[in-house]
C-alpha cells in the first residue's frame, strides 16, 4: 500500500472541520490501545478496525513525529518495591559532578530518576528499591549526608505509586494541544488508594532484562532484544509470555505526551520548551485533605504521577498556556493547606530517568542486593574528600 499525506490525514490546514474530528476521533482510541497493549500495530488494527498501514503511518505522523513516545512502566508494586523520595542538597564543591553521583547510585544504591529544582539548587530524587531493603537503603543516603555529600537531606516512604494513564479526549492530536475549561472541571477521581500491600510475585533476571528493554523502549521486538541480551530468542519468547505478561509484571504503557525523556544512547534528557514540570509535596494532611488534593489533579489531564504514604507527592507537567488556569485551579485548596504544601518547579534539562536496577539482582539466590560499603567506596572515588561515617 502506497501511503500518501492527503486531505484526510492533515496535511491541508483547510481541511473540514468534521473530517478534522473524525480523525481526531480515531487517533483518541489509537490512543487508549496504546496505553493499553503498547505499540502493538496488529492489535490496535484489530481494536480499531483500521488497516495495519494506516495505523502505522498514524502512529509515525501523529505520535512519534511529535515527540509522543512510549513507555513500559514496571508494575513495582508486583516486583516488591517500596519508593523512597529525596529532597536532598548536594554539598557545593560536588554540585559539578552531581550527574555522576546520581549516575553512580542508580547503579549500585537503587536510585531510579533525578530532577534539579529551579531556583533553590536541591534535587528530587527518585529511589525504587526492593521492600525489604528500604530501611538499609535509607540509611546509606544518610551515611552519605553524614560523610558530607549532601548538605541537605529529607527522606518520604511511600507504599504506593500510580501513573495515571494519558487523557485522550482532552487533547486534539491534529493540532497537538489541550482543551480545558477550568471553569467547568469538577474534582473527582480515585481518592487515596486502599489496595493492600501485595508480596511480590515470582520472577527471574530473564524477565528484568526484558523488563528493562521495554522500559528503554515499548517499541522494541524480541528480536531486537536478542543483539543487546544473551539469551536466546526462545527463551526470551517464553518468559515474556509466561512471565511478564501472565503475571503482570507490566503494570501498562505510557504515552510520554510531554515530549520528556531520556536518550540512553547519548545520555541526556531531552525536553520540549512548551511544558512547565510542577512537583506537588504535602505532608501533615490530614485524610481529607489528601483526598481532595488526589481529586483535584487526577481531574486534570496533566498529573503524570502521584505516590502516597507517610505524605503525598505528584508530578505535573502542565503547558505553559494552561498554567495560569493550574494555579488559579489549585489556589484555594493551597491557602487552606498553607505551610503543609510545598510547590517545586523542576528543570528538565536537569532529570534523568534510569531503567530498574536489574544489575542488583542475584539471578542465582534470586535476591537483590545492597553492599553499602561499596556504595561508599564508589562515593569516595567520585569525590575524594568526602569523610568517614
Amino acid at each position: 500500500m502506497t501511503l500518501t499525506l492527503d486531505r484526510s490525514e492533515g496535511g491541508d490546514p483547510g481541511r473540514n472541520e468534521s473530517s478534522r474530528q473524525k480523525l481526531n476521533g480515531e487517533l483518541i482510541r489509537m490512543a487508549l490501545c496504546l496505553a493499553k497493549t503498547g505499540p502493538n500495530v496488529n492489535e490496535i488494527a484489530r481494536v480499531t478496525s483500521c488497516h495495519k498501514e494506516t495505523v502505522r503511518y498514524r502512529y509515525h505522523r501523529f505520535f512519534r513525529e511529535r515527540g509522543i513516545t512510549i513507555q513500559a512502566m514496571p508494575n513495582y508494586a508486583k516486583l516488591g518495591f517500596k519508593r523512597l523520595i529525596l529532597v536532598l542538597k548536594l554539598a557545593p564543591s560536588f554540585e559539578h559532578i552531581a550527574k555522576d553521583v546520581f549516575t553512580a547510585l542508580s547503579g549500585f544504591c537503587y536510585l531510579h530518576s533525578y530532577t534539579r529544582v529551579l531556583l533553590r539548587g536541591t534535587y528530587l530524587v527518585h529511589v525504587a528499591v526492593p521492600r525489604e531493603l528500604a530501611d538499609r537503603c535509607a540509611r546509606v543516603y544518610m551515611d552519605l549526608q553524614r560523610a558530607g555529600l549532601f548538605v541537605e537531606l529529607e527522606i518520604l516512604a511511600f507504599e504506593e505509586m500510580r501513573n495515571p494513564p494519558m487523557k485522550p479526549d482532552r487533547f486534539d492530536f491534529v493540532r497537538s494541544s489541550w482543551s480545558v475549561d477550568w471553569n467547568f472541571i469538577k474534582p473527582s477521581g480515585p481518592g487515596l488508594p486502599l489496595t493492600a500491600v501485595r508480596g511480590p510475585d515470582k520472577y527471574d533476571r530473564v524477565d528484568l532484562l526484558i523488563l528493562k528493554e521495554l522500559e528503554k523502549d515499548a517499541g522494541r521486538t524480541l528480536v531486537k532484544m536478542v543483539s543487546n541480551l544473551n539469551v536466546s530468542l526462545n527463551a526470551l519468547e517464553f518468559h515474556r509470555r509466561e512471565h511478564v505478561e501472565a503475571r503482570g509484571l507490566i503494570k501498562g504503557y505510557r504515552l510520554v505526551w510531554q515530549g520528556t525523556r531520556y536518550d540512553f544512547e547519548q545520555q541526556r534528557a531531552v525536553s520540549r520548551k512548551d511544558y512547565l514540570e510542577l512537583t506537588i509535596l504535602l505532608e501533615g494532611g490530614t485524610r481529607d485533605e489528601v483526598t481532595e488534593l488526589t481529586m483535584l489533579l487526577n481531574s486534570t489531564p496533566f498529573l503524570w504521577s502521584e505516590a502516597y504514604g507517610e505524605a503525598y507527592c505528584a508530578e505535573i507537567f502542565v503547558p505553559t498556556y494552561e498554567f495560569a488556569g493550574l494555579l488559579a485551579y489549585l489556589d484555594r485548596f493551597v491557602s487552606k493547606v498553607c505551610e503543609k504544601l510545598r510547590i517545586f518547579t523542576m528543570d528538565q534539562n536537569q532529570a534523568v530517568r534510569f531503567v530498574i536496577a536489574y544489575d542488583l539482582f542475584d539471578a542465582e539466590s534470586r535476591k537483590w542486593q545492597l553492599d553499602s560499603r561499596l556504595v561508599m567506596r564508589t562515593m569516595r572515588r567520585l569525590a575524594p574528600s568526602i569523610g568517614d561515617t
